[in-house]
């Protein structure tokens, strides 16, 4: 008995030992890399007019800058002044007269996209740009078309209605190559900086495969990556919740550069035709959402591993479910953890109804530990005939652990990675499900109840060892979970608590 129960406990430690490394892998940090908060963006401007887009309007239109040499001087007004604002029912997006996104506010989200500090989105050179032709309203979608003051290039943006989708288009009257740039980075949230940069990364998808490039890596090691434009479906950059990716829908073709320049993530896609067309998406990494856009965009949602993904995914699957029928995503995962309790009932039952046993035939193995203390396999055979003449299973509550542990871990990957938790409320002090629980309630419970359970479970059993674990894991427990954001603790907790009943449930239906 007290071999096989050692082999438990020690395998159990194993798996504890694994999941809590897991845990610190996916929570590492990498150089702080500098970052800012938005600057709050110029109020809207008037604009008018209507004119067709022609080479002749283009050139009747505002002169070139005349003073060339001072154009360095003048760029930080050209990034930063405001040209035209659209509103939208999901976005709010603000263009400079450099004809760049120099803000984009995501209005559900309450969170702006890109670092205001330093943008340059749609950059395509040192030159002022004027609209014509423009609707101002994105209740229909709208078409923004902006003419380069030297009259040599046209932009277009079509936004689409009620969409995080934006179609660019970029011409040029004469022969010289074209190129537009993604230059600044996206904005970190400061109240969440370390787990913001850790997931901060350049995203690329090519006809081979889908690929990650964290930009705390590249900025030790700065040097460019290019690849051929027709090859790549989409590129771009995505932090924990949100992302900006340029898709390749039309198949251009050319050259995509990114790395960092200037401790800046950025990326350059040249084309050599006199056009260029792409589609952007700048938005929440929502899978569902990302489903139905297609493009293969989900891929920027990480369910884990080979083995953890397919868990992952159907925990995202039960919990959307169980949130369409209860509101508050807290009372919805604590829902999740009631049935993740119905369901492995069996299993536990099972599980403590053995140990129940092989706490009754201590005695016996006693016994047989001191007649074949000289011969192991005897001792070993003799254990394993009286575990099946009690029909007992050692490894039985070994078998819980093994199946549970995946699906802890997939839950885990869930409840960190899914915006719906972001600024989502439970009840009182819990204001948002996405971050630590600012009081450490929540883990503090979470430890009481191990203690419990523990002290429920092991009942009869007097070596100092086990009392010692009784109290040890609980505290070690909490101690790990306090940074974890706290949709992840409620739900170990609500967990902990329906297996404080399950036991005394156990407990009542073994004597009656």
């Amino acid at each position: 008995m007290e071999e096989n129960k050692n082999f438990t406990k020690n395998l159990f430690i194993s798996f504890f030992i694994v999941f809590v490394f897991l845990i610190f892998w996916q929570m590492y940090v990498g150089k702080n890399m500098k970052n800012n908060k938005p600057t709050k963006v110029a109020h809207n401007t008037k604009v008018d007019s209507t004119n067709k887009n022609t080479l002749k309007d283009m050139k009747n239109m505002a002169p070139t800058l005349s003073d060339r040499n001072s154009k360095m001087g003048m760029l930080d007004t050209l990034w930063n002044a405001q040209l035209l604002k659209l509103n939208g029912k999901n976005i709010e997006v603000n263009i400079a007269k450099s004809g760049t996104f120099y803000d984009l506010y995501l209005k559900h989200y309450k969170t702006h996209l890109f670092d205001t500090t330093f943008a340059r989105y749609f950059f395509t050179g040192y030159k002022s740009y004027l609209f014509k032709d423009s609707t101002l309203s994105l209740k229909r979608g709208s078409k923004v078309i902006l003419y380069s003051t030297d009259s040599l290039e046209i932009k277009t943006f079509t936004f689409k209605e009620d969409s995080y989708l934006v179609d660019f288009s970029l011409r040029r009257m004469d022969t010289l190559p074209l190129f537009v740039e993604f230059d600044g980075g996206l904005f970190l949230n400061p109240s969440n900086i370390k787990e913001e940069k850790r997931t901060y990364s350049f995203v690329v998808k090519t006809k081979k495969g889908y690929k990650k490039y964290k930009i705390s890596s590249l900025l030790k090691n700065p040097q460019d990556k290019k690849l051929p434009l027709d090859d790549v479906k989409f590129i771009g950059l995505k932090n924990k919740y949100f992302m900006f990716v340029v898709i390749n829908n039309r198949n251009e073709k050319g050259t995509v550069r990114f790395g960092i320049r200037s401790h800046r993530p950025y990326f350059r896609i040249e084309s050599k035709d006199g056009k260029i067309d792409l589609l952007a998406y700048d938005g929440p990494i929502e899978y569902f959402l990302l489903k139905k856009i297609g493009y293969g965009l989900f891929a920027n949602y990480e369910f884990g591993g080979a083995l953890i993904a397919p868990f992952s995914m159907a925990m995202l699957y039960i919990l959307k479910f169980l949130h369409n029928f209860i509101p508050n995503w807290g009372w919805a995962i604590v829902v999740f953890a009631l049935l993740m309790k119905i369901v492995f009932f069996p299993l536990t039952y099972k599980g403590l109804a053995s140990m129940r046993k092989m706490q009754r035939l201590k005695p016996e193995i006693d016994k047989l530990q001191k007649i074949y203390k000289n011969d192991p396999q005897r001792l070993q055979k003799e254990m394993m005939e009286l575990y099946k003449k009690h029909n007992v299973n050692p490894f039985s509550g070994c078998l819980t652990l093994l199946i549970q542990l995946p699906i802890f871990w997939a839950l885990y990957r869930v409840l960190r990675m899914t915006i719906d938790l972001r600024n989502s409320g439970f009840i009182f002090w819990i204001k948002d499900l996405s971050v630590k629980d600012p009081y450490y309630i929540l883990p503090i419970l979470m430890g009481i109840t191990s203690i419990i359970q523990s002290k429920l479970q092991q009942q009869g059993v007097q070596d100092n060892q086990t009392k010692l674990f009784t109290y040890f894991m609980p505290i070690f427990l909490v101690i790990i979970f306090i940074p974890l954001p706290s949709g992840i603790v409620l739900y170990w907790f609500a967990y902990n608590l329906f297996s404080v009943f399950e036991t005394l449930l156990i407990k009542r239906l073994e004597v009656s």
